[in-house]
């Protein structure tokens, strides 16, 4: 009721009125009545307010308030001005007002209040909205800001893809800047959809600037040195996401080689460069991407950025990739109320940024190809590292992304690792303990680091006597492989999770135990848990979420 009165400000509304806005067709026998409660709260309200009240008025009411106490009032002052600059040819007064004018939404107009009225205003409120980030970004085309004003059009008209006007700008845009191929492709898509979707071709003016662009007849400005609106000043340094890195890998010198020798040749054939990271829990799938992308950090001058997709974590369901998407445009200078609202527009504004940029995007802990098509560049000099326990089988047909599967440390390179960690003097004094420590956490990164930090903080316990602990009957050997601080370190958990996986698809249930303890696997695979094999992961493996397969070895 309070929106009924104050979208009619200075008129007074009917008591009729009011319960039709309110209520519709539905409104119960008691509607008068509520009327009148409501417009008592608001006055008790208001009285605080002294230049606000409601009043009865013709057996109706009337919501007295300055004009510019309601932020829509505002926004028309602000835009009126704006226009009227516009028509001076002063641009850039009129650009910052029509960004001044957007800064004051926060979100869709009557967001949560329900009844048909809301519900009506909700529409001619965005339609307010929309011609101001027309009118906004008709500016920056105005003044020969092709590029980025492109970037911010592609989005919208993602949204709106029957918005003409939108689609008009873009293409002068794109042929501003020296995209004509895409420009008309552009036009044969919306020109397609019109007649699909509403049996009517484009507009005169679009078909005037669809000819205009054949002919090479437009007429556009020199390009300005002005920022563009919703952008943070392009001085700001560029993101620098990665995680730390190790001071060393062991044992993974040629799998780096072939990620490195991946990134020259996408730089000689001018190629978007995509690696999978795959492997099982404990691998060392993360601290591999990680490692390697420091190594190659030189390459991409304008930037890092990370993101954890969370697709196996204990506590945390696989991040949407719009929420991704809003971290790395606001990474890269994108104010937080300039970003699209969908999915697919923020992955258009997206590549658009990244077109003309050199950049590496690291993507850890991926659930499925579904979850990253909108993160991948589509422009060369940019490179991607995925990782995940996933075999993402689409991302790799679809994208030619290069699969890469990290296994086991190899003997020598386990006692390498623990050899660094805990010092040569320590393991070389005993060989045999480092050798049952190695074949108890199976010569996995994850366990034999949870084992040395534990080795680390008990310098004056013999290697042996934790092995034997660790061996124990009463303990077990998951002692290695479980971490009390962290579960995301917790391997046997992890473990337990890539099984759950596997039951969920095959359909039937883990009841022998498996090589690992709390694990359990089908009695018909019990023979090749025993040789430390996870039946099918690595040859048949059923097809996982969304479509990919567990990857590695167990």
């Amino acid at each position: 009721m309070l929106a009924s009165l104050l979208l009619r400000a200075g008129r007074p509304v009917s008591l009729s009125k009011l319960v039709d806005d309110v209520w519709g067709d539905e409104a119960p026998a008691s509607a008068v009545g509520s009327v009148r409660t409501y417009v008592y709260r608001l006055r008790q309200a208001l009285r605080e307010q002294s230049d606000s009240s409601v009043s009865l008025v013709d057996g109706g009411y009337l919501l007295h308030i300055q004009p510019d106490a309601l932020d829509l009032n505002r926004f028309k002052d602000v835009t009126a001005q704006a226009r009227e600059l516009r028509k001076t040819g002063d641009l850039p007064a009129a650009a910052s007002l029509f960004a001044e004018a957007l800064e004051m939404w926060k979100g869709v107009a009557l967001a949560g209040v329900p009844g048909p009225f809301a519900a009506q205003q909700r529409t001619v409120l965005g339609e307010l909205r929309l011609a101001c980030a027309e009118d906004q970004l008709g500016c920056e085309v105005d003044r020969g800001n092709y590029g980025e004003a492109a970037v911010e059009l592609s989005a919208l008209l993602a949204e709106q893809p029957l918005r003409e006007r939108v689609c008009g700008l873009l293409m002068t845009a794109l042929y501003g800047a020296g995209r004509q191929s895409e420009a008309l492709t552009i036009y044969h898509t919306t020109s397609h959809l019109l007649r699909r979707r509403l049996g009517v071709n484009p507009s005169p003016e679009l078909q005037q600037v669809h000819e205009r662009i054949l002919s090479g007849r437009v007429r556009l400005p020199r390009s300005t040195a002005h920022p563009v609106v919703g952008r943070h000043p392009a001085s700001s340094p560029p993101p620098a996401q990665l995680p730390a890195a190790l001071p060393s890998l062991v044992g993974r010198e040629k799998e780096q080689e072939q990620v490195e020798c991946l990134a020259a040749d996408a730089e000689a054939s001018r190629s978007v460069a995509i690696c999978v990271v795959g492997g099982m829990a404990g691998v060392g799938k993360t601290t591999f991407a990680t490692t390697v992308a420091h190594r190659l950090s030189d390459r991409f001058p304008d930037g890092q950025l990370f993101a954890n997709m969370h697709g196996d974590e204990p506590d945390a369901k696989p991040r949407d990739p719009a929420e991704v998407l809003a971290d790395f445009l606001q990474s890269l200078g994108v104010r937080h109320d300039a970003v699209p609202d969908t999915t697919q527009a923020r992955g258009l504004m997206f590549r658009g940024l990244l077109a003309k940029r050199r950049m590496l995007v690291v993507l850890d802990n991926a659930s499925c190809t579904g979850q990253l098509k909108h993160l991948l560049p589509g422009s060369p000099g940019s490179m991607v590292l995925i990782t995940s326990r996933m075999q993402l089988h689409a991302l790799v047909a679809a994208y030619q992304a290069f699969p890469l599967t990290l296994l086991p440390l190899s003997q020598a390179d386990a006692r390498s690792f623990l050899a660094r960690r805990l010092g040569e003097v320590r393991t070389a004094a005993e060989p045999e303990a480092i050798d049952r420590i190695v074949h108890l956490t199976r010569r996995l990164p994850r366990a034999l680091a949870d084992v040395a930090a534990r080795a680390a903080y008990r310098p004056q316990t013999r290697l042996m006597s934790l092995a034997d602990e660790y061996a124990s009957s009463e303990q077990n050997d998951q002692e290695a492989v479980i971490s009390e601080e962290d579960s995301v370190l917790d391997l046997r958990a992890s473990l337990a999770r890539s099984c759950r996986l596997l039951d969920e698809e095959a359909g039937s249930p883990f009841r022998t135990p498996c090589a690992w303890p709390g694990i359990v696997l089908p009695s018909s695979d019990a023979a090749s848990a025993a040789h430390g094999r996870i039946p099918g992961v690595a040859d048949n493996a059923e097809s996982g979420p969304c479509g990919s397969r567990l990857s590695g070895r167990a």
